[in-house]
């Protein structure tokens, strides 16, 4: 019996010691395994470190980044200068222009997920959850009265707080809040949301992010999607803090590898808590990502597209690199267009300028210069100084601006003085040398010169016409006198005169009858040659528009708008200026709606460009091959209606009926899906 008793007594001493030897080395297992990610950690910080956040570009071509560097022991690197950093952009060094040590805080999420494990109590009862719950308020309570971070709680199943800055509502959260350990289901999908969390716009620019995930182990399998979670993280610059609550078993799987390696390539750390050991301080995560560094330069970008941005920083005899980071940039010419363009300018004489005996000159004509103003847009939103602008007509520059403004110009009218259309286009040249035209838009000059008076040349004119008809009057006077023989031959021959021989019909002798002067006998003794040959001049003839678009009157009365007149060979109808010289302000009308052109017989065909709400002749809708318009045509563009007219019209198709169930009505249908008009 007492063998027995010892053998028992030895067998249960044996299953003690293979008990303690199983714990101890799982607990050396475990030791080991956080040494290791310590030691990962303290290798990928073994040096010190830069990283440049996207650029803003808002300001271009000043560019603004934010640049966090960091010392060999993970602290922000503070005291360096401007004149230690370095821009590389696409290559080039540029120098720093602004560069300043800021304060912003951190965006913090602090994510919860709790399970089964969170429930294990020690020996003296406090189970898992209450450690971190403890160490979760007693950061919070040393941080009353800071607003820098910006805070966010989620807890799976439980409550919810996004974005505040007082950190005593956390305390008020979690002192209220028990979860129930055996309904949680631990995993990612919290990770997920907290980083989405965590990449909402800051409140203050350049403020870093954070996510600190408390977690039991996750449950199933977490490598699919784990580096979709990872890139996602590393792209929006979120760093990934992990406190994984478990049993010392659990932290040698390969979960838990998986953890340790997402939160090392975002920049985070994790720590494996079973309840034994003391939770690291939440103050040395957070404080030294609560500094960065404002950094801006003068870019050198003139073209859109992808390009790289770098930085490079000499500090403490050692060369500081940041991982240069790539960035879509769109940079377009500017897009000048015409502020309500005139296709037409009537050059005529002011009413009452002139009289019947002091007729108009050329230099009389008004508008002796045309104002035309411009807008000038960039398309890629980033809006730059101009530095030039020109105005050309039928491709010669006419005017020109090196100062500002640079929207208006001033065309000069005095030098033509006939008919004639004229294309108009400006250019403008930005600060960048990127140059952008607008389209040429056509402009019809019709010079009207009142018809002049034939003696208006003569009367303006008078001294010399004086002295002409003093001298005329003498010269007849004298003649008369001569062949009146008042004055001797003698006398006519000193004074330079022959002789005068008189005609035969003058030559008979007394008492014979005088033949009579036939017409060709006199023909030359009428009035003198040089009114004869006087051209008196005609009134030019100056081409005038071919038809015209009369607006018809809606029902309630209203007129639209005045006739357009149609005196080119091509006209374009819509509501963008950049594609239509008509335009037509009505919301049923397209950017470019129809065009009307003029056929080589004189016919006008109307084409309608795809338009939504339409284009409609006599209520036919018009297709893309056009329609011949007639003398008289009811023409719709969407709601708005004209009548077509000629100056010269042929002869007028007889009217035909045609019965239709439908009553006509003179208003239009805007019920149809097109827009048009009803017949």
């Amino acid at each position: 019996m007492p063998v027995r008793k010892c053998w028992w007594a030895f067998k249960l001493v044996s299953l003690l010691v293979v008990t303690t030897s199983v714990f101890t080395l799982s607990a050396f297992v475990a030791s080991v395994f956080a040494a290791s990610v310590f030691v990962a950690s303290v290798r990928a910080q073994s040096a010190a470190t830069a990283v440049l956040l996207p650029p803003q570009t808002e300001s271009f071509p000043r560019i603004h980044a934010y640049l966090d560097v960091h010392n060999a022991q993970g602290d922000f690197l503070r005291g360096i200068q401007a004149e230690q950093v370095s821009i590389l952009e696409n290559g080039r060094s540029l120098p720093v222009v602004e560069f300043e040590e800021l304060r912003p805080g951190v965006q913090i999420v602090f994510a919860l997920s709790p399970g089964e494990s969170f429930s294990i109590r020690n020996s003296q009862g406090v189970s898992r959850y209450d450690f971190v719950r403890d160490a979760l308020i007693g950061w919070a309570d040393g941080r009353q009265g800071s607003t820098l971070d910006d805070l966010s709680l989620m807890v799976t199943g439980g409550p919810e707080l996004t974005h505040f800055t007082d950190s005593i509502e956390i305390v008020t959260a979690l002192q209220g809040y028990q979860p129930d350990m055996g309904a949680s289901t631990p995993g990612l999908d919290s990770l997920l949301r907290a980083i989405d969390l965590a990449a909402d716009a800051t409140p203050r620019p350049g403020m870093e992010r954070a996510v600190l995930l408390i977690t039991a182990p996750p449950l199933g399998d977490i490598n699919f999607g784990m580096q979709e979670l990872v890139s996602r993280a590393t792209e929006l610059h979120v760093r990934i803090y992990i406190w994984l609550v478990a049993s010392p078993e659990s932290f040698t799987n390969q979960q838990t590898t998986l953890l340790a390696r997402m939160a090392e390539q975002t920049g985070g750390q994790i720590f494996t808590f079973s309840g034994e050991q003391a939770l690291p301080s939440l103050e040395l995560y957070f404080e030294k990502l609560r500094d960065i560094y404002s950094i801006a330069y003068d870019s050198q970008i003139k073209s859109g597209g992808e390009h790289q941005l770098g930085v490079e920083i000499q500090a403490d005899d050692q060369l500081i690199t940041a991982d240069p980071i790539r960035f879509q940039f769109d940079l377009q010419p500017p897009a000048p267009a015409f502020l309500s363009p005139s296709p037409e300018v009537q050059r005529v004489v002011p009413p009452g300028f002139y009289t019947p005996w002091q007729p108009a000159d050329q230099d009389d004509l008004v508008p002796r210069q045309q104002v035309l103003r411009v807008l000038v847009e960039f398309p890629d939103g980033r809006n730059r100084p101009l530095v030039r602008s020109a105005l050309f007509v039928d491709g010669l520059m006419v005017d020109e601006n090196t100062q500002p403004p640079f929207d208006q110009f001033t065309w000069d009218l005095s030098r033509y003085t006939i008919d004639g259309q004229h294309l108009v286009q400006v250019e403008v040249v930005d600060s960048l040398g990127m140059r952008g035209a607008s389209i040429m838009m056509p402009v019809l000059l019709d010079v009207d010169l009142p018809k002049p008076n034939p003696l208006s040349g003569l009367v303006r004119r008078w001294p010399l016409l004086a002295l002409l008809v003093v001298v005329l009057f003498g010269v007849l006077a004298l003649l008369v006198l001569i062949l009146s023989e008042r004055i001797s031959p003698r006398l006519a021959a000193q004074l330079g005169f022959r002789k005068v021989k008189l005609p035969r019909w003058r030559r008979t002798t007394a008492g014979q009858p005088q033949p009579e002067r036939s017409k060709a006998d006199v023909g030359g003794r009428g009035l003198p040659v040089w009114v004869n040959r006087l051209q008196w001049p005609q009134r030019r003839l100056n081409p005038k528009a071919y038809a015209f678009l009369s607006p018809l009157t809606e029902s309630r009365g209203k007129t639209l708008t005045a006739p357009i007149s149609i005196a080119m060979d091509e006209l374009t109808f819509g509501l963008d200026p950049n594609q239509a010289t008509m335009i037509l302000d009505d919301p049923s009308i397209d950017g470019l709606h129809a065009r009307l052109l003029r056929c080589a017989d004189g016919s006008f065909r109307l084409v309608d460009e795809g338009s939504v709400a339409g284009t409609w002749v006599n209520y036919l809708p018009v297709n893309g091959e056009g329609h011949i318009l007639q003398h008289g045509d009811l023409v719709h563009f969407g709601r708005l209606g004209f009548r077509f007219t000629q100056r010269e019209p042929g002869p007028v198709n007889k009217p035909v009926i045609i019965c239709s169930p439908v009553p006509l009505e003179d208003e239009m249908d805007y019920s149809k899906p097109s827009g048009g008009p009803r017949a």
